[in-house]
C-alpha cells in the first residue's frame, strides 16, 4: 500500500513539474532593428521537447539571407551581413511530438555607417560671406534622418532636403547653409549632427565638428622703437612692427628716399639699425601684407638720428674768381640734425663781419673789389660745431666800350688832324690803321694818332681794337679826303674832302657832287662803335 502511494506521488510531482512543448521566445524579439552592415544574431528557444524540429522563414518565403543552426532546444539564425534583403518578417516555426509552435519577428535595416562630413567654402575671410555643407554618407532610410548644424551652440538654418520614402538604397544627404564669419567666429567650432530615429529604436547619432580658420589681417598694425626714435650717433636702434593676422603676414620694411621712391630693407618683423649715423635719419615703412586675404597695411614711423654737424661745404658761386658786377652767391650747407645754426662771417684784421644769411646762404647782387677777401662759414648744435673757411677774388672787368674822340671838324688837303680814343677799365687796347703809303706818312702814335700831307681821294680806315680778358671788340672809322667847303660838314660826320684847286670851282663843286652820290650822302664817320664779341 505504501509503495502505490509514493508511485502515485512520483507521477503526480513530474506532471506537476513539466512543462508544455512551445516556442517559448525570439531573442531579440518583437521589432528588430539592425544597420546595413552589421551582424544580427535571432535565437528561437522552445521549451517541453528536448530535440525539437525547427524551420525558419519569411513571411513572403523569400530567401532567409542568412545561415541557420540548430542547438538542441534552441535554433540560431545568423545575418552578416545585414543587408536590404533582411528586412522582413521571420517566423521560428518548431515541431514536437506533432505539436507544431512559431514565434514572429519583425526585422527593419537601416545605414548610418560614418560620421558627418564638413566642407567649408575656402578660404574662410573675416567679414566675408561663406557656405557650410554638412555631408552624410550611405544613409538609409534618409527620410527617417535628421540633420543639424550648429556653430558653437547655436542652431544654424540649413536649406530644404528631398529624398524619396520608396526608395531603397543608400543616399547621400546634404545640407547647405550661409554664414559671414565675425571676430567671435576666430577659432570657434561648426557641429554636424546626423541623428537615425526609427520607431522601437535607440537614437542612432553620429556627428562631425570643424574648427573654424578665419583668415583676416593684417590689422591693428602698429611699430614699437627701442629705445626711442630719437637717438644719437654710433647707437642701435630695433624697430619691431606687430600685427594680428591669420594666416601670418609678410613684413618688409622700406625707407623713403628724398625723390619719394621707397627701398626695401629687410623681409622680417624686425629692423635693426646699429651704429646709427646721420644718414640712417628719416621715414620707415613697415608693410604687412596677407596673401591670403589680399590685404595690405602700411604703418610709418620717422627716426632722427642727432649729432654734431658734419661734412659743411663753403660754396662761391659762379666761382671763387669774380669780375666786378658779377651777381655772387655764398653757400654754406651742412649735414646736422638738430638743424644747425649757420653764419657766414666775412674776415678782417680788426673785426670779422657777420652776414645776412637766409639758410646758410648770401646773395651779392652786384660784386665790388671791396667783397673780395677771405669768408668763414661756422655751423653749431647743442652736441657740436663745424667750421670751414673760403675765399673770394673780385677782378676788374674788360669792356669793349672804345670812343674815338677829337675828331676834327674841318680837314683841308695837307692838313694835319689827330684821333683819340678812350676805353673803360680795359688794359693797353691795340690799334691798327690802313693808311696809304706815302713816303711822307707817318706812322701812327698809340693812342694818339697824327695825319697830315693827305692827297685827295685818299681813304683811311683807322680801327682801334680791345683785347680784354673777358670780350674783345673794335671800333672802326674810314676818313676819305676831299676839297670842300665847311658849310658841308656836319659836327655828326667827320670827313674831309680836298681837291686840288687847279681845276677851279666848277671841278670842285662837281666833284663833290659826284663823291657825295658815290657814298650816299656821307661825308664822314661810315662806321661807328661796332663792338665784336
Amino acid at each position: 500500500m505504501t509503495r502505490v502511494i509514493s508511485t502515485v506521488t512520483a507521477l503526480l510531482f513530474f506532471f506537476m513539474n513539466s512543462k508544455a512543448f512551445d516556442v517559448k521566445e525570439i531573442v531579440p524579439g518583437g521589432e528588430v532593428t539592425a544597420e546595413i552592415g552589421s551582424k544580427l544574431v535571432l535565437n528561437c528557444n522552445t521549451t517541453g521537447c528536448e530535440s525539437p524540429t525547427f524551420l525558419w522563414r519569411t513571411q513572403l518565403d523569400s530567401p532567409l539571407g542568412g545561415t541557420v543552426s540548430n542547438q538542441g532546444s534552441r535554433s540560431v539564425l545568423t545575418m552578416d551581413p545585414v543587408s536590404f534583403a533582411n528586412e522582413h518578417d521571420y517566423l521560428c516555426n518548431a515541431a514536437c511530438g506533432g505539436n507544431n509552435k512559431q514565434r514572429t519577428v519583425s526585422i527593419r535595416v537601416f545605414s548610418l555607417p560614418s560620421d558627418p562630413v564638413i566642407d567649408i567654402s575656402n578660404p574662410l575671410v573675416l567679414g566675408k560671406q561663406a557656405s557650410i555643407t554638412c555631408r552624410i554618407l550611405g544613409v538609409y532610410p534618409a527620410a527617417e534622418l535628421e540633420v543639424y548644424l550648429k556653430k558653437g551652440e547655436d542652431l544654424m538654418p540649413v536649406g530644404d532636403r528631398f529624398e524619396d520614402p520608396t526608395t531603397r538604397f543608400l543616399e547621400t544627404i546634404s545640407v547647405t547653409t550661409t554664414f559671414t564669419p565675425t571676430e567671435t567666429d576666430i577659432g570657434g567650432k561648426i557641429t554636424c549632427v546626423a541623428r537615425m530615429s526609427i520607431e522601437e529604436m535607440e537614437v542612432k547619432e553620429r556627428q562631425a565638428m570643424h574648427i573654424l580658420n578665419v583668415n583676416y589681417g593684417p590689422q591693428k598694425t602698429h611699430i614699437t622703437a627701442s629705445p626711442g626714435t630719437t637717438l644719437l650717433e654710433d647707437g642701435t636702434l630695433m624697430l619691431h612692427c606687430v600685427t594680428e593676422s591669420n594666416p601670418p603676414a609678410r613684413i618688409v620694411w622700406k625707407k623713403q628716399l628724398a625723390n619719394e621712391t621707397l627701398q626695401s630693407i629687410v623681409k622680417n618683423h624686425t629692423l635693426s639699425i646699429p651704429n646709427a649715423q646721420l644718414d640712417d635719419s628719416g621715414i620707415y615703412i613697415c608693410e604687412v601684407t596677407n596673401e591670403v586675404t589680399n590685404k595690405t597695411e602700411n604703418r610709418t614711423v620717422t627716426v632722427s638720428v642727432q649729432g654734431a654737424p658734419r661734412r659743411p661745404e663753403f660754396s662761391v658761386l659762379p666761382s671763387a674768381t669774380v669780375y666786378e658786377g658779377e651777381r655772387v652767391t655764398l653757400m654754406c650747407s651742412v649735414e646736422s640734425s638738430p638743424a644747425a645754426q649757420i653764419v657766414i662771417r666775412k674776415k678782417s684784421t680788426s673785426k670779422d663781419v657777420i652776414l645776412d644769411s637766409q639758410d646758410g646762404i648770401v646773395h651779392i647782387p652786384s660784386v665790388t673789389r671791396d667783397d673780395a677777401g677771405s669768408y668763414e662759414c661756422e655751423a653749431a648744435n647743442e652736441f657740436g660745431r663745424r667750421k670751414m673757411a673760403g675765399t673770394l677774388s673780385v677782378e676788374a672787368l674788360s669792356s669793349t666800350a672804345i670812343t674815338l674822340t677829337n675828331q676834327p671838324e674841318n680837314v683841308t688837303e695837307a692838313e694835319d688832324f689827330d684821333i683819340k680814343s678812350a676805353t673803360y677799365n680795359t688794359p693797353h687796347p691795340e690799334y691798327e690803321s690802313d693808311i696809304p703809303e706815302k713816303e711822307d706818312s707817318l706812322t701812327p702814335k698809340t693812342k694818339n694818332f697824327t695825319l697830315y700831307r693827305l692827297s685827295k681821294n685818299d681813304t683811311i680806315t683807322y680801327a682801334a681794337e680791345v683785347l680784354g680778358a673777358v670780350t674783345n671788340g673794335t671800333e672802326e672809322i674810314e676818313i676819305i679826303i676831299v676839297k670842300t667847303e665847311q658849310d658841308y660838314v656836319t659836327p655828326v660826320i667827320i670827313a674831309v674832302f680836298s681837291l686840288a684847286t687847279v681845276a677851279g670851282p666848277m671841278a670842285a663843286i662837281l666833284v663833290y657832287i659826284s663823291r657825295k652820290a658815290k657814298i650816299n650822302g656821307s661825308y664822314s664817320l661810315v662806321s661807328s662803335l661796332k663792338p665784336q664779341v
